[in-house]
This record gives C-alpha cells, structure tokens and sequence, in this order.
C-alpha cells in the first residue's frame, strides 16, 4: 500500500522566536543569506548533519565537548528519546529515531496547518519532540483530547537547528528577534561558531567570552546604523527543572548610540575602560566575568527591571575620584552626555549654569571637602537643592552670582528618571568645569591605567580589550 506525502515543506521564517532563530541556523549552516534561499537539497543537507551530531552526542563519554553538547540538548529537549537521560547508546537505533522526526509529511491521513508557519503538515508534536517545552515533571500540557501540535517538515528542522544559533549554557538557550533581517543573521552566525567550539571542546574549554548582549551590541553596529531598529532577547531556561523565560531589550535609540559611540574618541576609550572595569577574574587568573558583556547589559532593559543602567553605573564608578584616572572621567563623561543626547534628546550643556555655580563654589577654599558635601547631595533631589540655596548665597556674597533658568533647575531637582539622569550629567559637568578651573580632585591624569587614555584602534562590542573577535 503506497503512502501519499505532501511536497517537502520550504523553510519559512515566522514570529516564533525560538522557530525564528532555528530557521535562520538551517540558512547559516546552508550556507545562504535568506531562508527562502534554502532548497529542499540543503534542508536535506542540514538535517542528516543535525542527527549526525545528536547521535555523537548521544554515546560520547563523559568529560568530552560531545558530552557537553548533549547537556544542551538535553536541557532544550528533555523528553526526547534520543537524548534522554535513559536514553540507548546504539547509533544506528538512535540515528533511524532522529531520522523519523524529520520524515516527509504523509497526507494520506488527516491534514492541519502548522501551528508555526501555516504550510499542511501530517505531524503531530508534543513535549518529547519540541524544545524548551516543559520539564519532565509535567505529565501532559496539552489541550483535553489534543495528540498534539502540528509541525511541518521545515519548522521541525528548524526546531532542532534552534541549539546552533542560539547563544547557549548547559541549561538555558538565548535567541534573538529583531526588525533587521542581517542583525538576526549575524547573531545566529556567531553563536553558530561558537556551538561548533562547545561540540569540540565543551564549556571547560571556553574562556568566558562574549555573551548574547555583546554579540547584539556588535550585529547592531555592523548593519543597523543606517536604519537603527529595536531588539529582544528571549532567554529560554529548563535544565530539567521548572522552566522560565526572561526577557530583555534595547530600544530604537541603542542602535544610533553604538555607532555615534564609535565615532567619538572619548566614548570609545571610555567603553574601553568600563570593560576593563567590570571585567572579573578568579582566582587562577581566568576570566570569571567577560567586561564586554558586561557592559553591553547595561544598554539592554529587562522587563520588571531598572532601565538606563549605563549612566547610573558610570556614576556610581566615579563616585570615588581617587581610584579613577583623569582620562577614565573624561571617557565616562562623554559616554553619559552621548547617552542622554541620543535617548532622550536631551542637551546636555543646559546643565552647564548649574555646574559653573556648584565648582565656583568647591573652587573657593577646602576644594575636598565642599566637593565631598556636593557628592554627598548629588543623589537626592532635596539634598541638591539645599545645596545649590547655599553655594548660590555664599556666592551672591562674595559678588560672584550665577544665574540658572528655573526650568533647568524644575528638571534637575524632579523626582524620578529624569531627575537622577539629569544629576548624573551634573556630576560630571561639575568634574569637568573643576579641571578647567585647575581644581585639583581625585586621581591624577597620568598613573599605570592600561592604555592611559590613549585610542589603541579599533573596539568591538564583542571583543576583549585589545579588540580580539568573538569566537
């Protein structure tokens, strides 16, 4: 008895973030630029390559890169039965089990709409075949009297490609979703040839290296500068444990800012330096804690979270001016000043007034400790203000009076966002106008800071501090 099969189902890229990342994987891997260029051929060609590697995985010894490539796979795919923890070692049983999940779609039977691209599938797929579905706690989740979902040829592939393009842990798989086609490309090539490392070498063989944020951060400068777009960050976790989605993202502005940022001598330097300062190392000299990364969290919004982290952890660096080079503060100042221009279009030189009024007053006598009661109110609204009451009058006194616009001041002292980004920007006005003034605070200009302040070239998003390539 012949059985009818449908036409292999082209590979379509949907709104499925997790079905989204793995079809631009099978286009990577297929060697194209678009997924509509994949031909049933190289679909062919990708998925007896996906099996290939499930399979190496599914028999390699403990302690080996293959072994740590099935702890991805059995955290995205824990009731699978190719990379379930019972799972056989035969490889040919374990090869004809991948193979039958990438089988054409017989249409002999009934028919639905793939519940991710819409194309006529025969399939049905529940928890043991999807990633990052459920844990194998959970008994069933699936609608009463429901078999499960139906899946078409090419979004199955897909499914299964989703570990190579996304940016991986043992436990949790992070994918992208942007308007700009080339930033997701770019995303799931890097992360691709890092999964080729982790298959080679495992996790313990890996330096801390760049992580999702950075690789972001670098895609949006390289094809988003012309056309800045917006970009979120879907951070799956199941480890065979409760599983949990966090989300995170840049808005529009972040695109302009990374490619403004590099333009800017002084931003780059001072990116350079809030790398090498939130960088981490343990204690055998390794790094624990990648300063790229680290720094590119800072332009990304977490939902539930604190927003425009970037200018408050630059404040809260420079709080304690003896331990931070001249050259550092000048970096720091103009990142926090390209970062308030871009997102919120604010001009920063209407805080200028305010900053002349505070370093006439620091300038007058005991520089240290009139600057320490500045950095003690910068904080607070209130504080500030009963500040600003004194050093005006002390000033009126002694004929030296400065004039402020009330709405600056409305906007300088306000509760909230505004007010603390506006203070912010103050505090390093106030730095800066000190300096000009030869107003000696805090850490000298010269000093074994590497790179003292020099321009060493080109900075990546997603490199270390000497510009090194991901990989």
């Amino acid at each position: 008895m012949s059985v009818t099969q449908a036409p292999a189902s082209s590979l379509l890229l949907t709104e499925h973030p997790l079905q989204r990342c793995g079809a631009w994987a099978v286009t990577v891997l297929a060697d194209r630029e678009r997924v509509e260029q994949v031909t049933t051929e190289l679909l062919d060609s990708v998925t007896a390559r996906i099996i290939e590697n499930v399979v190496e995985a599914a028999v390699a010894r403990q302690g080996s890169g293959a072994y740590d490539w099935w702890k991805v796979l059995f955290a995205l795919y824990p009731n699978s039965k190719p990379t379930h923890a019972k799972r056989g070692k035969d490889r040919t049983a374990l090869r004809e089990e991948m193979a039958r999940l990438f089988v054409l779609d017989d249409v002999s039977g009934p028919v639905w709409a793939c519940t991710f691209c819409g194309q006529p599938s025969g399939v049905l797929w529940a928890k043991a075949t999807l990633p990052m579905f459920d844990s194998i706690r959970a008994v069933n989740t699936l609608p009463p009297a429901t078999a499960g979902w139906p899946v078409c040829r090419g979004c199955r592939v897909a499914l299964w490609a989703l570990p190579y393009g996304a940016w991986l842990t043992a436990g949790s798989a992070t994918v992208l979703t942007c308007d700009n086609p080339q930033v997701e490309r770019q995303f799931v090539r890097r992360n691709i040839q890092r999964a080729d490392r982790i298959r080679q070498f495992g996790f313990d063989g890996m330096p801390a290296t760049a992580g999702p944020e950075a690789v972001t951060l670098e895609a949006l400068r390289e094809h988003a500068s012309d056309a800045p777009v917006a970009t979120n960050l879907w951070m799956f976790k199941n480890d065979n444990q409760e599983p949990w989605l966090l989300v995170s993202g840049t808005r529009t502005g972040v695109a302009r800012f990374v490619h403004l940022l590099m333009a800017d001598p002084d931003c780059r330097r001072g990116w350079r330096d809030l790398r090498r300062a939130l960088a981490r190392r343990d204690r055998q000299g390794k790094a624990a804690v990648d300063g790229a990364t680290a720094a590119a969290r800072l332009l990304f919004d977490r939902e539930g979270g604190q927003s425009d982290r970037l200018p408050m952890e630059l404040w809260a660096r420079s709080a304690d001016l003896e331990k931070v080079p001249r050259h550092t503060l000048v970096g720091w100042r103009a990142l926090c000043r390209l970062y308030v221009e871009v997102m919120f279009e604010m001009d920063p030189d209407r805080i200028k007034p305010v900053a002349e009024l505070l370093a006439g007053w620091i300038a007058q006598e005991s520089h240290r400790g009139r600057f320490n009661l500045y950095r003690r109110a910068a904080g607070s609204g209130y504080e500030l203000h009963k500040l600003l009451i004194t050093a005006g009058a002390r000033l009126y006194l002694d004929g030296k009076e400065r004039h402020v616009v009330p709405e600056v001041l409305g906007d300088l002292l306000a509760n909230g966002s505004q007010g603390w980004r506006e203070r912010t920007v103050l505090f390093f006005e106030v730095i800066e106008t000190l300096h000009k003034r030869g107003v000696a605070i805090g850490a000298p200009s010269g000093g074994s800071e590497e790179g003292n302040g020099k321009d060493s070239g080109e900075t990546r998003f997603d490199g270390n501090d000497d510009g090194e390539e991901y990989a």
